[in-house]
């Protein structure tokens, strides 16, 4: 007796088996459901190459490549970042094109929308129809608390306000239709889950990342420190809302008087961040080291006693993922993806209400070293999310 395989249509703008963060994501997603289950993939035509390259050295039979691409006078017109914005709508109508014929072609049994998963941006394939239809895991919704003022800046509060009143007019408009046309809303947090619970038919709560251990976290490492002096990482860009000037004054409280960071990224807080080390007076205990590729920034997480992470609005948190990994505990706020991430053995998750600094000093010093690497999120645990999210039960709406 010949069994049917369930039939998926998948959506991921951004996909790569070689990219980390969301093209990761959408490669690891795509993976898992192409065990159980025959899928097809819309994705950016840019990256066939590479899915290709990737499918000969590790077959995925089961697995339809179909790539996307806009007419390529519309492409000599992109300018980052603005494609984002205007070029990402345009792909979306084509996918949700190109997903109506192949359903009426295949008669999917799941269509399931991947990435770019922001809860304010369009998605082509999220829409009424015979399949079960899935938006996510979807980011966005999270917000940098305004009672943070003071960490922001008058510039980081002035793009946070924008940010508020644009997004959220788009959510109301674009997200709240795409919640309500989907039978299941997989929220990257508790924040995603809360703006869209009175919306969608179904909401869980699943993070995109998918990070296995590293298979030299448990060796010999050679600390950063001298002998007695502990290493804390900020990694990530440095801007107002990531929380640098955060960690930097962490730095100058006595718990964390043992301490030094060193701070990976790039991005215009870096002025502002060195000045105030300096009036703090622990310049010598903040090294700024700029940008790195990534294989230097997962050494550098097999080095690190600690991921300092006081982002005020993260939607999920690869690098937070990566740091448990590679054995490394991480301090972050109780606030968007890293809160869901870190579990109570990995490190600290602290109020971001109060007095945050103090809270992140506390942190710092509350750690006994280096963790068991973790391999929670690794892409392994995706077939069986998945056959959760494709079980052909459907909620009314």
């Amino acid at each position: 007796m010949t069994v049917t395989r369930p039939k998926i249509l998948l959506s991921a703008y951004a996909c790569r088996p070689k990219g980390g963060s969301e093209p990761g994501a959408g490669w690891a997603w795509a993976k898992a459901a192409a065990r159980d289950h025959d899928v097809w993939l819309l994705t950016r035509g840019k990256f066939a190459h590479e899915i290709a390259e990737e499918l000969a050295i590790r077959p995925v039979p089961s697995l339809t490549v179909v790539p996307l691409e806009l007419p390529k006078w519309v492409l000599k017109l992109r300018r980052r970042p603005a494609d984002v914005y205007w070029y990402y709508p345009l792909w979306q109508r084509l996918a949700g094109r190109t997903a109506r014929r192949l359903h009426a072609q295949y008669s999917f049994d799941v269509i399931h929308h991947l990435t770019f998963a922001v809860d304010w941006m369009s998605a082509g394939v999220v829409r009424p129809s015979s399949a079960k239809v899935i938006w996510g895991p979807v980011g966005g919704s999270t917000s940098a608390p305004l009672s943070m003022a003071h960490w922001l800046g008058p510039r980081g509060v002035s793009a946070e306000l924008v940010r508020r009143a644009y997004t959220g007019m788009l959510r109301k408009v674009i997200g709240r239709k795409l919640a309500q046309s989907a039978d299941l809303v997989v929220a990257q947090n508790k924040d995603v889950a809360e703006e869209f619970k009175d919306s969608a038919a179904e909401v869980v709560v699943e993070p995109n990342v998918a990070i296995s251990r590293f298979a030299t976290a448990s060796g010999p490492r050679e600390p950063y420190g001298a002998p007695g002096i502990k290493t804390a990482l900020f990694v990530g860009r440095l801007i107002p809302w990531k929380g640098l000037l955060m960690a930097i004054s962490a730095l100058a409280r006595p718990e964390a008087a043992g301490w030094e960071l060193r701070v990976i990224g790039d991005g215009p807080d870096w002025s502002r961040a060195e000045r105030l080390a300096d009036n703090l007076g622990i310049r010598d205990r903040v090294e700024f080291v700029g940008q790195l590729p990534r294989e230097e920034v997962l050494d550098a997480l097999l080095r690190a006693d600690a991921l300092l992470a006081p982002a005020m609005r993260e939607a999920a948190g690869w690098a937070v993922a990566e740091a448990l990994a590679s054995g490394c505990p991480v301090v972050c706020l109780d606030r968007g993806g890293p809160s869901v991430i870190v579990g109570p053995e990995d490190g600290a998750v602290v109020s971001w209400r109060g007095d945050v600094v103090g809270e992140l000093a506390k942190g710092l010093a509350g750690l006994h070293g280096r963790i068991e690497p973790v391999n929670r999120w690794s892409p392994d645990r995706l077939p069986e999310v998945l056959a959760t999210f494709y079980a052909p039960t459907r909620v009314a709406k």
